[in-house]
């Protein structure tokens, strides 16, 4: 079955029986009751694929996880309030005081705040390696070393890792690998297939596709992992609503013809950009010139609406009004959304084992569902203020194409 099929597939073991529909029906509840008091005595056994009290569960949720393992090739997923407590769960899954998490420095940087300022505090050591590393990740593994997560492409720089050599490379230490897959979905990649033990994603950008949903999840093919995660989650009180459940179900039933307009329109708009003077690079892993474009084409189907373009540096105290102009984006921090949104991050995202080079400002764009002639109209208008501003020699900008 093709995937496209699969977003729209309802899985019959969590179906309600004497009920048919095209919609998954909204079950709410906290108290879930018992027939009997020897069944409420045992109701624990049933804490891991059954029901046995809200906030574990309902058969909304249950739907849900179905239709992510389904898409992820993964056995079973587990739901959680956010992508970011997704991560959490995740690390503290596989991880104790004295253990050590290897992360990327390119990382999602809500994760180094966690790392810096919570992780530390139970005695986690967390080191930070070099998105770009490879296979010679291997000379910072140790026995101390439970977990790598690895994030490709990279938050805001858009890095391409070469997973499969990391993987290889935590095996031979017995090292766990978690890939956190939201920019591409599990559409565009599936990272169980390669290997990863746990595929995270944020719910919240494309599945749930309407910017109206917070949720994150973790897929899964070993009963003895999923087993410990549902067993943190519940230490933690982690719990979805129904009503948001049915919101993600719905929103991945367009995940695919959301995904590929948001593809095409992101290649649209990346070329232009890769053709302004005020330039310097386009950060795209689907362009030629992307540094990581071979690794891309290996590993993954195809591409989403978020990128990131690096400007020449004397635009920076003109960015503010340029973003400020524009019509048909928002400025806001999240991104995978039916409309498009952008972000300046000047400075860039903080680095530890590795550095920026680019002088100028970072802008993120995640492009939406509007038609692309009125988004390159609209940058068209924007750019325009940066015309008379050009006065000073420019740094030869990267021409990109596909």
């Amino acid at each position: 079955m093709h995937d496209d099929t699969r977003c729209l597939q309802i899985d019959d073991a969590t179906a309600p029986s004497g009920f048919q529909s095209l919609s998954f029906p909204v079950f709410r509840g906290s108290t879930v009751v018992f027939p009997t008091v020897e069944a409420y005595q045992r109701r624990r056994e049933f804490f891991y694929d059954g029901y046995s009290y809200g906030l574990y569960g309902t058969p909304t949720s249950r739907a849900l996880e179905a239709r992510i393992a389904s898409l992820e090739n993964g056995a079973t997923s587990h739901v959680v309030p956010s992508g970011l407590a997704a991560i959490v769960l995740t690390i503290l899954a596989v991880a104790k005081a004295g253990d050590q998490v290897l992360l990327p420095d390119s990382v999602y940087d809500p994760v180094r705040t966690l790392s810096d300022n919570f992780l530390s505090f139970l005695g986690i050591q967390v080191g930070y390696y070099d998105p770009l590393i490879g296979g010679e990740i291997g000379a910072l593994l140790d026995d101390r070393v439970k977990l790598v997560l690895v994030e490709s492409p990279g938050s805001a720089t858009m890095e391409i890792q070469d997973m499969a050599a990391i993987v290889s490379a935590a095996r031979a230490n017995g090292s766990r690998v978690a890939a956190d897959n939201t920019w591409a979905t599990p559409l565009r990649f599936k990272p169980l297939d390669m290997g990863i033990d746990f595929s995270i994603c944020a719910i919240s950008k494309y599945l749930g596709g309407h910017s109206d949903v917070l949720m994150g999840s973790v897929t899964v093919r070993d009963e003895v992992l999923y087993r410990r995660l549902r067993d943190v989650s519940r230490y933690l009180g982690y719990g979805v609503s129904p009503e948001d459940c049915s919101l993600v179900l719905r929103g991945i039933e367009t995940l695919s013809v959301r995904l590929d307009r948001s593809e095409a329109n992101a290649l649209a708009v990346a070329r232009w950009l890769g053709d302004r003077p005020e330039v310097v690079n386009v950060l795209h892993p689907a362009l030629p010139s992307h540094p990581g474009h071979e690794l891309w084409q290996r590993d993954f189907l195809g591409s989403s609406g978020l990128f990131s373009v690096i400007l020449q540096p004397w635009t920076r105290s003109h960015v503010a009004a340029v973003i400020e102009s524009l019509e048909f984006f928002s400025i806001g921090a999240s991104w995978g959304g039916t409309k498009s949104i952008v972000a300046v991050m000047d400075p860039p995202p903080v680095r530890t084992a590795t550095r920026i080079t680019e002088q100028g400002p970072l802008v993120r764009f995640s492009i939406g569902l509007e038609h692309v002639d009125d988004l390159l109209a609209d940058l068209e208008r924007a750019f325009r203020l940066l015309e008379a501003e050009m006065v000073q020699p420019l740094t030869p900008s990267i021409r990109q194409g596909i």
